[in-house]
């Protein structure tokens, strides 16, 4: 499903703050804080752009803003949770991760990600860790997947919220979130969010992260010294494009959405699993941040038979046909092939990485 927020939601209940472009002059020290700042400037026409069926919607800024101010209101009046408290996230990478993300930091509350193939017994081990309040599912197997968990009694008492789901105790189907959460969002309400939000101090907890190297934990401080440093070695420009590949939602590319958000200029759009290499040839982004497959899903196809030398030419020709022209940079969270990485620098693309242990994000 897709939220739809109008214009006429937003000046019924408190309307954005109206001030002036400014660029990220001063780097906040809380993720919260980033996304806050980022949102106040109105420079860009989309903050992000997702996919709902075939269908890419375009999102302002604005509209970001209250979407996360609305869960962040239904999670504290109607599921209970308090600064402290805790609130899982599972499933591909979609809408619901930066939403559920900033609208928990808000309140002080700890978002928990589990990366969509961890395997039951992971994610168990996690909630048991964890003991969030409630468990978000980014898409339908992922909602149905943890309602499952719930009714084996391996997801604790965490209330299960997604698409295709049936009301019943302990289950808000998010068709019914959405509709609760617009009755909710009064300029009152938006006001104490926002009070509340730059309140939370940099020592405090931030998130946590599960995936196949595990559960990683880190303190708005921790986060934002990785993320102040693509902010100011990588700053944005104006009409920036970020192409985040899907379908895995990592740690780095959760900090990396919070960083695009953050600077006021770069529009951030979700990819589509299995869909890289026309995805980007189409949106024509200038940076992105990728799993180690989405390289080669980006410049797939293979040379038929050829001797390797000519194998090699046509792979540098493929890159740079695909990922030459706007594209600055890409990140990738392990090490690209040497072949890969000469045909990037000829397409004229720098190479970043999380490899290693110069940095716990990955």
């Amino acid at each position: 499903m897709l939220l739809y927020i109008t214009a006429d939601d937003v000046l019924g209940s408190g309307s954005p703050e109206g001030r002036g472009p400014r660029p990220l002059h001063a780097i906040p020290g809380t993720l919260v804080g980033l996304f806050d700042l980022g949102l106040r400037h109105h420079v860009r026409a989309a903050v992000m752009r997702w996919w709902k069926g075939e269908t890419l919607e375009t999102v302002p800024d604005w509209t970001l803003d209250r979407l996360a101010i609305r869960f962040a209101l239904f999670g504290r009046e109607r599921l209970g949770l308090e600064p402290g408290g805790r609130v899982a996230v599972l499933g591909p990478l979609g809408w619901l991760w930066p939403v559920v993300d900033f609208a928990s930091m808000g309140f002080g509350v700890l978002p928990v990600g589990l990366e969509h193939d961890l395997s039951d017994d992971a994610v168990a081990a996690v909630v048991a860790e964890a003991a969030p309040r409630a468990a978000f599912g980014t898409d339908g197997p992922s909602a149905a997947r943890l309602l499952r968990l719930r009714r084996s009694g391996r997801l604790g008492g965490a209330t299960v919220v997604g698409e295709g789901l049936a009301e019943e105790p302990g289950v808000v189907p998010l068709g019914s979130l959405v509709d609760l959460a617009a009755i909710l969002d009064t300029a009152e309400r938006a006001a104490s969010f926002r009070a509340f939000s730059r309140q939370i101090a940099p020592a405090s907890a931030a998130l946590w992260h599960a995936g196949p190297r595990g559960l990683v934990r880190l303190t708005h401080e921790e986060a934002m010294a990785d993320v102040s440093l693509d902010l100011r070695s990588r700053p944005a420009r104006e009409s920036d494009v970020a192409y985040v590949d899907g379908p895995r939602a990592t740690l780095r590319k959760r900090l990396g959405i919070a960083a695009f958000v953050g600077d006021g200029y770069t529009t951030t759009i979700l990819g589509r699993d299995g869909h890289a290499a026309e995805d980007v040839t189409a949106l024509q982004p200038n940076k992105v941040v990728a799993s180690e497959p989405w390289l080669a899903e980006a410049c797939r196809g293979r040379a038929p038979r050829w001797p390797p030398v000519l194998e090699r030419r046509w792979a540098r020709r493929r890159v740079q046909a695909v990922l030459g022209g706007r594209i600055r940079w890409v990140e990738v969270s392990r090490a690209i092939p040497d072949e890969t990485g000469r045909a990037l620098a000829a397409a004229g693309v720098a190479v970043h990485g999380r490899d290693g242990a110069s940095s716990q994000v990955s």
